[in-house]
């Protein structure tokens, strides 16, 4: 029997892909073993969005290349690589974005294989009857690439222009992996928005008539998706997570228009006015960028004010990386690495309060947690606003929804189980 190892960095559209490619060799009848050991082929989806993806990608590839005989490199650092003809070396294939549907192929050595290309792969899940370590919940890609133009961002570069995925297809997937005991599904893509607000919401609205899907989550949101009538079905779905992640980046109207960011700071409170006003409860995460060129401490202190102003629970903060092929990389004003980095960690400071401040003001009340794990002594998971949860119970399973009362934190909800 052939031996196959799986390595997948970055966003969740590349878990999904990576799993996608997992259940085609498991159809075939390959035995997977830890990434790490040695095998027959090691595919590898990597990552591209900042320099230190890359790093992890290529330590991921040189890792690989010592232990299996054949390694297949797909993903964003892999199309960036066949953009700059920066190959890896040793190994089999290295795909870039296109003919992920094509590895198990490639790695068989099917001929003519490398002629064909898709302007979207059909990778699909939950084919195999058995999801690895999380059944219970599954990403589902809605859409690949973005038609966004920002200056910092290579990954439409990489990815090409978005493209969404027939809904059919889509409600098909979601049947098929609630058959398997999937209960949450979290729509994802490059760029959720650009699957269509509107369109957003009817795949919503259908997907939560499907009876045994208890929690619909979304991926990244560009604050213009969040209409009203997004917000209305937000509010009305009981299935979907009181919980939206906004693509953010700045609050400096100044930085957002050199980023070529398609809303200002005043729709950005809009947004989480609308929000907050409209769906008691809801919490608000979002993804900032510290130290972008010719960002002043006046842009970031707006940045920062937003961040608490809005009681965002989360802020994915990260420092400005450069890029190849974006306008940023060249912009004069660089921002010096000390002051991105001390920027971000004041960042992540707030990031910290709020989440403090929302876990206080949860304090008696009564949250249902989902299991995703258990230590023998605690269950752990997400309450449906997508805090972090544990509570005494050494025999609730990963996958049970759990009522329980939130009795203190310490980074994250400590709960006791009603019963």
């Amino acid at each position: 029997m052939k031996t196959v190892s799986f390595c997948t960095l970055g966003c969740r559209v590349n878990q999904y892909e990576i799993q996608a490619i997992r259940e085609q060799f498991a159809n075939r009848g390959y035995s997977e073993v830890a990434f790490g050991k040695k095998c027959d082929f090691c595919i590898i989806n990597t990552c591209a969005v900042t320099k230190e993806s890359e790093k992890k990608s290529r330590n991921a590839i040189a890792r690989a290349s010592r232990l299996s005989a054949g390694v297949v490199v797909t993903g964003c650092y892999a199309e960036l690589c066949r953009l700059t003809e920066d190959m890896p070396a040793n190994v089999l294939w290295c795909g870039g974005c296109s003919m992920r549907d094509r590895i198990l192929e490639i790695c068989e050595g099917a001929e003519a294989v490398y002629a064909v290309k898709s302007a979207y792969e059909p990778l699909r899940i939950g084919t195999t009857g058995a999801l690895p370590n999380e059944r219970y919940r599954a990403y589902v890609k809605i859409e690949d690439g973005c038609n966004g133009k920002c200056a910092y961002c290579v990954i439409p570069r990489l990815r090409g222009r978005a493209y969404a995925r027939p809904e059919a297809d889509i409600l098909a997937e979601c049947m098929r992996l609630a058959g398997e005991g999937v209960s949450e599904l979290i729509f994802t893509g490059i760029e959720v928005s650009d699957y269509g607000s509107n369109a957003l919401c009817r795949l919503i609205q259908k997907a939560a008539d499907i009876e045994s899907i208890k929690r619909i989550r979304l991926g990244s949101l560009n604050p213009n998706t969040v209409t009203p009538a997004f917000v209305k079905v937000i509010r009305d779905t009981q299935k979907i997570c009181k919980h939206v992640h906004l693509s953010v980046q700045s609050a400096s109207d100044s930085v957002l228009k050199a980023m070529r960011r398609p809303y200002g700071a005043n729709k950005l409170r809009e947004v989480v006015d609308s929000l907050y006003s409209n769906i008691p409860g809801i919490k608000i995460t979002a993804d900032m960028i510290s130290g972008f060129p010719g960002e002043t401490e006046s842009d970031f202190e707006q940045s920062l004010r937003f961040a608490k102003e809005a009681r965002l629970m989360h802020v994915h903060a990260f420092p400005y990386s450069p890029r190849p092929f974006t306008d940023a990389a060249s912009m004069p004003c660089q921002v010096p690495e000390a002051v991105k980095k001390a920027r971000n960690a004041l960042m992540i400071g707030v990031s910290d309060e709020n989440k403090k401040a929302i876990a206080v003001s949860l304090l008696g009340h009564i949250e249902t947690v989902l299991v995703e794990k258990n230590d023998g002594t605690c269950a752990h998971g997400h309450t449906d606003g997508f805090m972090e949860a544990y509570f005494p119970d050494p025999a609730a399973r990963a996958g049970d929804y759990i009522e329980c009362r939130v009795v203190g934190f310490d980074g994250a909800l400590i709960c006791e189980e009603i019963k």
